[in-house]
């Protein structure tokens, strides 16, 4: 990143300085008082020298030692102080950022994470935030630190010698500008760098949570070779980086060196006229020393400056994204909802170009259980998602109970909405927590009745543990049905007017099928039920059936009504209703030898 956009960034970093400026105003008053201390050092040296050395004054010799030694010490604690205050001052800083960042990703709307990929922002809100944290803790402090000795140190060599200091500024000028030029090249090399990071991130990410798949589909080696793709390009950037850095520092110090040089040749000449003692000529060269210190560190803090700056940048486009989903003022509370939706002329595109839901318009009645299906891609899924607003209508509205839901609180309106999806999500935690995360405040009493409403209660109690017993990474020590089962607790526990099912048996074999739709059907009594699935055991539990194709409805009726039409309802489950008849004549068939 460019030194300029830097700065732009680091703007945007000063709300966040100034709400913890107590801690960085300590933090510079005791570096200023260290650094005092510290450019009195040289002075004293400077009478060891012409006075103590000179004339043979012992006592004086032992006195000026002791002073330059409570100088010393008196310099390291209000240093470390000072660094000690100014780390406090980076963390507080950089807690607010992370804080903010990850309150701003939970916030996002589901567009947002379609965009990005997981390893990216993950990669932004730890390393990314990480290297802010590094860059205020040590790079700005020990700079701000430099420049403030700096500024004591010419103030130090203006007094001994005009000339000298005139001439040591000069010097410093073309030490400036390599610095200068070295920002400009490294800077955007580093946020190339960081974007690289990200795209490992996301494709180590990918893998990680794809381990599995991976695996039995023994595709390690390509795998293996995408991230060697990546890997290089990573390689490759570092390289070009390090190439500018190893050009850099040897002409700096260079240009250092010549400096020096130039400087102890006139300070002879001037000890030869008379116009400057040794004592002064060493003060001189202490205090240029001081002040090459801050110019020497001015390249790794540019580098430093850039890399965080780049990262900070990256950290920022993820809070700032704009919100495809925004709540605006003046937005009300559902309450007593009855659970009617209502789709007026809804139409919906992911891209802004090719519309995957065209004019849908379906009333939904207050505790009517409703399926929508449809081939893949029709827009099913889409469809519910378009209710609890994780993706903005294009045209159209919803409303819930008569009221568009773009005028309820969004906290709101998804407390009202329960869904339990097709995969459902385990969280490497207790069991108890894994119910309770749909209702946080929830007593013990709610969680086990939830539980037993869901029919894995037993189960639970079963455990080494019981609802305290911890469940692996995305629940890997539960089979399909426990986790489906989890997910229903948690609906059965927030206990919503309104239901969304997202085809959640469409993993389970047919025994464990049978078991999740009887807990469903106990689920779905007295609320608003909309069904997505392929599977005609959930299917017939609806009391309507909506069908879509190419995101349009094509049908709609009651099972017996479309099965007699033989149109595109019976072509999609035409397998499925035959095989299902052909069950049920079977069972009628046993059960009228059972009673014969």
């Amino acid at each position: 990143m460019p030194l300029r956009e830097s700065i732009k960034v680091f703007r945007k970093l000063l709300p966040y300085i100034t709400r913890n400026w107590k801690w960085l105003l300590l933090a510079l008053l005791l570096m200023l008082i260290s650094n005092q201390l510290a450019t009195l050092i040289p002075l004293l040296m400077k009478r060891v020298i012409d006075e103590a050395i000179a004339n043979k004054e012992f006592n004086l010799l032992i006195i000026l030692s002791i002073a330059i030694l409570l100088l010393t010490i008196g310099t390291g604690v209000l240093s470390g102080s000072g660094r000690y205050l100014g780390a406090i001052f980076a963390q507080r800083v950089v807690y607010e950022i992370r804080l903010r960042a990850f309150r701003s990703i939970l916030s996002k709307s589901f567009a947002f994470f379609d965009k990005m990929p997981t390893g990216q922002i993950v990669a932004r809100v730890s390393s990314d935030v990480d290297r802010v944290a590094e860059f205020l803790t040590r790079p700005l402090m020990g700079f701000t630190n430099a420049l403030l000795l700096s500024v004591l140190a010419v103030i130090a060599m203006l007094s001994i010698n005009l000339e000298l200091t005139v001439v040591t500024l000069l010097v410093l000028l073309p030490i400036a500008l390599n610095f200068y030029f070295y920002g400009k090249r490294v800077g955007p090399l580093y946020l190339s760098l960081r974007q690289q990071y990200g795209v490992l991130a996301s494709v180590i990410n990918n893998n990680l949570m794809g381990i599995r798949t991976v695996k039995y589909l023994a595709v390690e080696e390509h795998e293996v070779e995408k991230f060697r793709k990546e890997n290089n390009k990573w390689l490759n950037l570092a390289l070009k980086l390090f190439k500018v850095q190893a050009l850099h520092r040897p002409m700096s110090t260079l240009i250092i060196g010549l400096g020096v040089v130039i400087i102890i040749t006139i300070g002879f000449l001037n000890i030869v006229e008379g116009r400057l003692t040794v004592g002064g000529l060493w003060a001189f060269i202490s205090y240029m020393f001081m002040l090459l210190w801050p110019m020497r560190i001015a390249g790794f803090f540019i580098t430093a400056f850039q890399r965080a700056m780049s990262a900070c940048h990256r950290v920022f486009t993820v809070i700032e994204a704009k919100e495809d989903v925004e709540e605006e003022g003046g937005l009300i509370e559902l309450k007593n909802v009855k659970g009617e939706i209502v789709f007026e002329n809804v139409w919906f595109s992911y891209d802004g170009k090719h519309y995957v839901l065209k004019d849908i318009n379906l009333r939904i009645r207050p505790g009517e259980k409703v399926a929508i299906v449809g081939p893949t891609g029709s827009g099913k899924s889409t469809l519910i998602r378009l209710i609890p607003r994780f993706y903005e209508v294009n045209k159209g509205r919803i409303l819930i109970d008569g009221c568009d839901i773009r005028k309820i609180k969004l906290e709101s309106l998804r407390r009202n909405i329960a869904i339990v999806p097709q995969e459902p999500f385990i969280f490497a935690t207790t069991v108890k927590e894994n119910i309770a995360v749909s209702k946080p405040d929830a007593s013990m009493d709610e969680i086990v009745k939830a539980a037993k409403l869901a029919r894995i209660h037993d189960f639970i109690e079963s455990l080494p543990k019981g609802y305290n017993t911890l469940v692996g990474e995305y629940g890997v020590t539960l089979s399909g049905g426990q986790k489906q089962r989890i997910e229903i607790a948690r609906a059965f526990l927030v206990d919503p007017p309104i239901l969304i099912l997202d085809d959640p048996t469409s993993n389970l074999d047919a025994e464990t099928e049978r078991e999740i739709v009887k807990d469903l059907r106990e689920l779905m009594k007295g609320r608003t039920t909309i069904i997505v699935s392929q599977r005609l055991p959930l299917v017939l539990e609806a009391d309507r059936i909506i069908v879509l194709d190419e995101g349009r409805i094509v049908e709609e009726g009651t099972h017996e009504e479309l099965v007699r039409r033989k149109g595109a309802y019976w072509k999609l489950f035409k397998d499925q209703i035959e095989a299902y008849e052909s069950w049920v004549k079977e069972l009628l068939i046993v059960e009228e030898g059972e009673n014969a």
